[in-house]
């Protein structure tokens, strides 16, 4: 309902007012004001479609309150009305761009057919005003489908990167240029990405004051496109991680996990530094969510790594306890891959770690030989590089491998049940935990397995296959779009649509009308 405020000195011409109001029916919520200072007063904080003003009154009179309305900057819409005719009150009605200019005592008729003239123009300004809105979202959407889709494809090196692209800027839309960046990618053990709602990129800018683009990879990653100085500390971009994680648990009770890439200066570099974002994120397990991961360090910028080779020694022994030399196997590796790759230890610690797995494994086994082990103790400390140490310690472990007993020969036939999984139960809420649950593999071995077997990690393995399932729905049926993306298991339909055209180059419908 349109808002009209009616103001005069005199309560007998508001009472007329509202009184003409309400027994013609007109379509208006009435308020009023009995001087030019009260009535401004309600204008600034109030929103008002109509105003209706005497022109003489004590103080500020009505053509006075309209300069001060038109200041103001609001699009009301003035009528005046007064027991004066004189020329000069007409002619600065009409420079204030007033609508009517009513004599008293007024005509019913006029009166009627002036405020039937308003309300239309009220409504037609309403009705432009949504629709200008609409257009407005239609394309703040396009220009964001595009942009992701750009970015994407320079990510994924689907497109070699045009001159214009070499100087990159962050964020690429609307805010102040940026020479520099960095990419953080938030990964979620669980289904969770495909949940957040399309504004919640401009509320994470917001919380974290910085100026960031944000993709959506599938629903368990996205990527941050932050803007970042080239001197700005890697403990302050650890903080900032830290801080990114505690508002994830605090607004979605989610627990993350982010991964920094160096410092990016130029498109060509985008790709590289996601593959080692992508690396980085193997070797995960040995992380509770909540980590920091910085691929520039390639260490552990969260966490004591003390407590990680404990954990490590831990799960070893429970490893050949229950037989499991292919699993056992890749936990060495992997805590060679961090020790390697640390700033903070020593070879002397290296070696201790080494003698400490030796010891688990040597603890663990049924046939304890301690020649052996004594021998193999020698050797470890005999080792000159880090390299060496490592096969060192590898050999030991395969050695006291029991002959026949592992279940490396059935790996391969679990990732193809596990692709099997995901083609027949792909609409379904599938994630990474689940599938490793039902071939009875944890989920950081599943999915090094997967990767080393597929060249490509589960979760985009699942998003690839639900697009193309997507495609085929879009090209030989004539399903409602929306209906198709819960088909294929996305229940939030505007991040369907902004997955689909990220990977096809077209939103579903444009999809659908250009087949």
């Amino acid at each position: 309902m349109l808002k009209m405020l009616v103001v005069d000195d005199d309560k007998f011409e508001r009472d007329g007012v509202k009184f003409l109001v309400d027994k013609y029916g007109l379509n208006l919520e009435i308020f009023e004001a009995n001087s030019g200072e009260s009535a401004l007063s309600f204008i600034e904080s109030h929103d008002v479609d109509i105003l209706l003003s005497d022109i003489r009154m004590k103080g500020m009179d009505g053509l006075q309150l309209a300069e001060k309305v038109r200041e103001l900057g609001k699009p009301i819409k003035m009528m005046f009305m007064s027991a004066y005719g004189e020329f000069e009150y007409a002619q600065r009605a009409i420079n204030l761009k007033a609508i009517h200019y009513i004599l008293k005592p007024v005509q019913v008729s006029e009166f009627i057919k002036n405020m039937t003239e308003v309300i239309q123009l009220c409504e037609e300004a309403q009705k432009l005003k949504v629709q200008q809105e609409r257009l407005e979202v239609v394309y703040l959407k396009e220009v964001r489908y595009e942009k992701q889709k750009q970015l994407i494809d320079m990510i994924f090196s689907k497109t070699d990167v045009t001159e214009e692209e070499l100087d990159l800027k962050v964020p690429t839309s609307g805010y102040d240029s940026f020479p520099y960046m960095r990419m953080l990618m938030l990964d979620s053990r669980k289904r969770f990405f495909d949940r957040l709602d399309l504004d919640f990129e401009r509320q994470l800018g917001e919380l974290i004051q910085r100026n960031v683009d944000f993709i959506h990879l599938n629903e368990f990653q996205c990527l941050l496109l932050l803007e970042t100085f080239p001197d700005e500390s890697l403990e302050a971009i650890s903080d900032l991680g830290q801080h990114l994680i505690q508002i994830f648990k605090d607004m979605f009770g989610s627990d993350i996990c982010v991964v920094v890439s160096k410092l990016v200066d130029d498109a060509k570099k985008l790709s590289k530094e996601f593959h080692e974002m992508e690396t980085m994120l193997e070797n995960k397990f040995f992380f509770d969510e909540g980590t920091v991961l910085l691929t520039n360090r390639m260490s552990f910028v969260v966490g004591d790594m003390t407590a990680v080779v404990n954990d490590v020694l831990t799960e070893l022994t429970q490893n050949i306890q229950d037989n499991r030399y292919d699993i056992a196997q890749l936990h060495v590796e992997q805590l060679f891959d961090a020790l390697q790759n640390s700033e903070h230890f020593t070879v002397t610690y290296v070696k201790y770690v080494s003698t400490e797995i030796v010891k688990t494994i040597f603890n663990a086994t049924k046939k304890k030989d301690s020649d052996r082990f004594k021998l193999d103790l020698e050797d470890i400390y005999r080792t000159v590089k880090l390299s060496d140490l490592r096969q060192v310690v590898l050999s030991i472990l395969k050695v006291n491998e029991p002959n026949g007993e592992t279940n490396v020969e059935a790996l391969p036939r679990a990732i193809e049940e596990v692709v099997r999984m995901i083609e027949n139960e792909y609409q379904t809420d599938l994630s990474l935990e689940l599938l490793a649950e039902r071939v009875y593999l944890s989920p950081s071995y599943l999915s090094h397995l997967f990767k080393k077997q597929k060249g490509i990690s589960i979760n985009k393995f699942m998003t690839l296959h639900r697009m193309e399932k997507a495609k085929e729905l879009l090209i030989t049926t004539n399903r409602k779009i929306i209906d198709i993306g819960q088909d294929v298991g996305y229940s939030n339909f505007p991040y369907f649509s902004s997955l689909f055209k990220n990977h096809f180059g077209r939103t579903p419908s444009k999809f659908r009308e250009g087949t």
